[in-house]
């Protein structure tokens, strides 16, 4: 929101509570109450604020202690299709001209070493991901309405204010890494405020299609071991065994191992994005730095979605 406004943009936020909403409005933006499975609501306050763009970051991923269940991935799957279903319809019904909608690389194969990218590699449907590649679908068929519908397929996002991360450097402080699959398998990341700087970009900037958004330097998960290990002052991290992980990790075990070396290449040659952090190697110690700063206990809610 914040880099919107800057952008001279002006925001609307979907807004589940009042504490949400005193967020919102002291962001800058205005807060708006509706409920994204009532298409009929959604179209009525689409049309109320004569809006151009909608930004879908509506999520719900679940706790780590609770990925391995299908049932767990419920509500988040309904919030990605059925809630991009609705958008797209509401949008379509009144004018609106650009849809985004962030998703995830982990929709790719495994490929090894090799470079891989929105358009030179299909997506491999997983339990936990088909939702997200129904919610590209949608946003392709918003592009067959003569709109334009744009898919970032995000990185892991990491940063001081991502509580997966900071779930990763605490057990990394302990000397244990919890990094599954093969230690020359590849993992592509992206730092949170490069992450939104991309959204915010391709608001303006790219035609309707599928794009990457990852840092310049996908790492192994021994390179990410190490980089997290120098971030903490340890030599080595303990790593927590596969096939603990896999047990551990039920329906998404197979997910998780494999190896995407992805390329943000075609973004960043249409585009004036390239991230400020380029590789895990310079993101961790900025988390270890912003560790010791009582800036990083502040959290902030975050909105249910961005319109």
């Amino acid at each position: 929101m914040r880099l919107l406004i800057e952008a001279g943009h002006k925001v609307y936020a979907l807004s589940r509570s009042e504490e949400n909403a005193l967020v919102v409005r002291r962001l800058g933006a205005e807060p708006v109450t509706v409920n994204l499975f009532d298409a009929e609501a959604l179209t009525r306050v689409l049309r109320d604020m004569k809006i151009d763009a909608i930004v879908h970051l509506a999520t719900k991923i679940p706790a780590t202690s609770q990925m391995g269940k299908a049932a767990a991935w419920q509500e988040n799957d309904r919030i990605r299709r059925d809630g991009m279903r609705n958008l797209v319809d509401a949008a379509l019904a009144v004018g609106v001209q650009t849809v985004i909608y962030p998703s995830f690389y982990y929709v790719y194969p495994d490929s090894g070493g090799r470079w891989i990218d929105a358009s030179s590699t299909p997506v491999q449907s997983h339990v936990t991901q088909q939702a997200t590649i129904d919610a590209e679908a949608e946003v392709a068929r918003f592009t067959q309405g003569q709109r334009r519908g744009i898919v970032l397929r995000m990185g892991n996002l990491y940063g001081p204010e991502i509580p997966s991360a900071l779930e990763q450097f605490h057990m990394a402080q302990k000397g244990l890494a919890m990094l599954p699959g093969p230690r020359d398998a590849y993992l592509s990341y992206i730092w949170l405020e490069d992450a939104a700087r991309a959204i915010v970009i391709a608001l303006t900037e790219v035609p309707a299609g599928i794009y990457d958004i990852v840092d310049d330097e996908p790492a192994t998960r021994d390179e990410f071991a190490a980089a997290l290990a120098q971030s903490v002052g340890k030599k080595r991290l303990f790593r927590i065994p596969n096939g603990v992980i896999k047990m551990m990790s039920g329906i998404a075990s197979d997910l998780i191992t494999r190896s995407q070396r992805v390329s943000n290449r075609r973004f960043r040659e249409l585009t004036t994005w390239k991230p400020g952090v380029p590789n895990i190697q310079k993101g961790w110690p900025l988390i270890a730095q912003a560790s010791r700063s009582p800036e990083t206990k502040k959290r902030v809610p975050a909105p249910m979605s961005l319109i």
